[in-house]
């Protein structure tokens, strides 16, 4: 194993691995979509390309989501069934202002995400790479965990509950399968078919876009939010190795852990900067998501129909194990952020030079303002922030309740 004190001796050589592994989940959902931020050109020609892609998607989005929501205000007449798909529209709307969210902040994500494999190349020690292996494996496990959760829920959603609903009775005492979306498509007719079974084809996939969206939004945030809080640790296990190195390297190795520590606080401030907005959409939507997902399980649990109860109540744990995980990851950022001048404090400093005491100093002042991820300067994200949706959800489904009854 590599010497920590030594650390011009090692050499990450599997960096580029290490950062794949890292943002693959992400990646993979982000780059059809036209909006990672790394795959795109300088030229011309790509920036007309890029531009091409994302107003087809964001096009595509519209195609289903305006539609849906002219029908809802105009033609349905059952205020019971306007509740139970609002919670479609609220998402449909998040994908969307998530979307242009990335590609408006691009090049502080590109930022982000540059930084991120300087960090894995310029690591240290085997010790410090491991440490944000970790880091990365948590955040994989929280996209895995959403992921599963969410297209579970979703897809029989737009799938299996259209098979199940009454039939439409046309004109000609034919039948038709709902679409997933009721729609009112002002400028053309859909009954006729094969425009109604090519719309029906065209919404799932859309809808399917809309979700690929938001999942890939969310691995993002966990992955570059988790590698955030690895770099506290790391600078966190560099000092309790202070002790470790000889008088004369006391003040080098010093400078670099504060240097380590400022790169760390930059990174935290800039997911800060470009998500600040995601993030308030995320605990708002999600609040207001939740609330209609549970009068829906209400209702479908009044009407007997377990099925669709069921799907209801896997969109609704999905959604809640989504705010659950975010406010977590802020509420691990600061802490982590926190616990380095908590280090810091429980060296044994006093045995120090005095050059090296003043510096202990400047990190445990500078971490009684920790790092943490906000929505939009509102609130923190924290466990408290969680506990705070639950309530506010909670308190808006009684409103609908006694509205409704």
């Amino acid at each position: 194993m590599t010497d920590a004190r030594n650390p011009p001796s090692y050499r990450n050589v599997h960096y580029k691995v290490d950062t794949e592994y890292t943002v693959q989940v992400a990646k993979n959902l982000l780059t059809p979509l036209g909006v990672w931020p790394l795959h795109r050109g300088d030229l011309f020609l790509d920036n007309v390309k890029s531009f091409v892609h994302i107003g087809t998607i964001f096009s595509l989005m519209c195609f289903l989501l305006i539609p849906h929501i002219i029908y809802t205000y105009h033609d349905v007449e059952d205020l019971t069934r306007y509740m139970k798909v609002i919670a479609a529209q609220v998402f449909s709307f998040l994908a969307i202002a998530k979307f242009w969210t990335m590609v408006i902040n691009k090049k502080d994500i590109r930022f982000c995400l540059t930084e991120m494999e300087a960090h894995y190349r310029d690591v240290e020690c085997e010790e410090d790479r491991l440490v944000m292996k970790n880091s990365a494996k948590v955040g994989r496990f929280f996209t895995t965990l959403y992921l599963g959760l969410a297209y579970g829920g979703a897809l029989p959603y737009h799938i299996i509950l259209p098979l199940m609903s009454e039939r439409i009775v046309k004109a000609d005492n034919t039948t038709q399968i709902p679409l997933p979306y009721l729609s009112n498509y002002i400028f053309f007719v859909i009954e006729d078919s094969p425009i109604y079974e090519i719309t029906f084809v065209s919404q799932i996939v859309i809808s399917s876009i809309i979700l690929s969206t938001n999942c890939g939004i969310y691995s993002l945030i966990a992955t570059i939010a988790m590698h955030s809080c690895g770099l506290f640790v790391v600078v966190g296990r560099q000092l309790d190795t202070l002790l470790e190195y000889k008088q004369d390297k006391l003040y080098d190795r010093l400078r670099n852990i504060i240097l380590h520590h400022l790169k760390a606080i930059e990174f935290a401030d800039t997911i800060e900067m470009a998500l600040s907005t995601v993030f308030l959409l995320e605990m708002v939507g999600c609040t207001i998501i939740i609330c209609f997902l549970e009068y829906g399980v209400i209702m479908e649990w009044e009407d007997h129909k377990i099925l669709s109860m069921m799907t209801y109540v896997v969109l609704m744990t999905s959604i809640f194990v989504n705010v659950f995980i975010i406010c977590f990851i802020g509420d691990c950022l600061k802490q982590e952020s926190e616990k380095v001048g908590e280090t810091s404090y429980l060296l044994s400093w006093y045995d120090l030079p005095e050059d090296i005491i003043k510096s202990l100093k400047m990190i445990i002042v500078r971490t009684s303002r920790p790092a943490n991820l906000s929505a939009s300067k509102l609130f923190e994200l924290s466990l408290q922030a969680f506990c705070d949706v639950c309530k506010t959800s909670a308190a808006y489904l009684n409103f609908l309740r006694t509205m409704t009854s």
